[in-house]
């Protein structure tokens, strides 16, 4: 069965769901499809949390960060649910004077805190004369809640959700592109691929390419004593890459809050090359340096209470890849920190893919 859209966005993570929602009344046919169940475990944006930060050694994510704050808050009046939790951000290492300077530039106001200082407020180790740089304004996104509510926002405003739908192809026609499914197929005037680590072969059908490398990255929960939200981490100061196998230099550790479990910790780009469709198995040797690492960060931490797998889609700088060929616009490669900024990268790539179908 053929039938026609204005718009279909492939791929309902957070992004794709950002992309929906803001387009969502402003054309007229608009059609989001996810190959798994919404809400699956499969990809990038599954769980109960993510870092918020405003802290960032570039201006440039400082300012997408507090447009995607002012965004998140926008939702939350919208949907009347919380989002954010304030609960604020902190960076330790070498990376945190850049961030401070990055943070000046733009009139973000922070504190640059002792050892003495970090362990009188939170249940955190700092060695001595370490210092770290806090932003109150950074803390997590409810990761779940958040996925949800962009979907929801995008239904009551007339987007057709269709979960299971995987894409099987793309083809570029002569006033559009079809989009060829299990069952049947979309002509669409213009769409938009925000398919995670499934886009490069999607692209691939319509020659556009993707050079991004997809990794698969082990995350752990364990157990933290206390009532008090602990501000989210980013350690530099502990991952040497000394040859220990696991970690290389100018890796992070992190750490944020997790609701359900008490502290999500994880090293920042420390999985394997990975196909998408291969079994998730989280790597052991990662998850036995994290525990090691928040162990020695926090106090009255808890056992290890679970692990799980994400999937990083990575370019060789880290930066997004938001772009329009012809009339197949491309949202991709997050980098493992893109979460945070997806109603900043949704209207953008909204913009485009209302361009694309001009």
């Amino acid at each position: 069965m053929a039938r026609d859209a204005d718009i279909v966005v492939v791929g309902a993570g957070i992004v794709g769901a950002a992309t929906a929602r803001a387009l969502a009344g402003t054309v007229g046919t608009v059609v989001l499809l996810e190959r798994f169940a919404l809400g699956h475990a499969h990809g990038s944006s599954h769980g109960t949390s993510r870092i918020f930060r405003l802290n960032y050694p570039d201006e440039r994510y400082v300012r997408m960060a507090q447009a995607a704050g002012e965004d998140w808050r926008e939702l939350e009046r919208e949907r009347d649910v919380q989002l954010l939790v304030r609960s604020g951000s902190l960076d330790l290492g070498p990376v945190a004077a850049e961030t401070a300077r990055a943070l000046s530039a733009c009139g973000v106001r922070f504190e640059t805190l002792s050892a003495d200082e970090v362990r009188s407020r939170w249940p955190l180790r700092l060695d001595e004369g370490e210092t770290a740089v806090f932003q109150a304004d950074g803390g997590i996104v409810l990761a779940d809640r958040a996925h949800r509510a962009l979907l929801e926002s995008a239904s009551d405003d007339g987007v057709e959700i269709r979960e299971s739908a995987p894409v099987r192809s793309l083809g570029l026609e002569r006033r559009g592109v079809r989009v060829t499914l299990d069952a049947d197929e979309i002509s669409a005037r213009s769409v938009v691929v925000t398919a995670g680590s499934w886009s490069p072969g999607l692209l691939a059908d319509v020659e556009v390419e993707l050079p991004v490398v997809p990794t698969r990255e082990t995350v752990i929960y364990l157990g933290l004593d206390g009532t008090e939200p602990v501000p989210s981490v980013i350690d530099y100061a502990r991952t040497p890459g000394a040859g220990d196998g696991v970690t290389r230099a100018g890796q992070a550790a992190y750490a944020l809050a997790s609701p359900e479990t008490g502290l999500k910790a994880g090293l920042h780009h420390s999985g394997p090359v990975a196909d998408p469709d291969d079994d998730p198995t989280p790597d052991e040797r990662v998850a036995r340096w994290v525990a090691a690492w928040a162990g020695e960060r926090f106090e009255d931490l808890g056992d290890v209470a679970g692990t799980e797998t994400c999937l990083y889609t990575n370019t060789a700088d880290e930066g997004f890849v938001l772009e329009r060929h012809g009339r197949i616009v491309v949202g991709a490669a997050c980098s493992g920190h893109g979460f945070k900024f997806a109603p900043v990268v949704g209207r953008t790539l909204a913009a485009l893919a209302r361009e694309a179908a001009s």
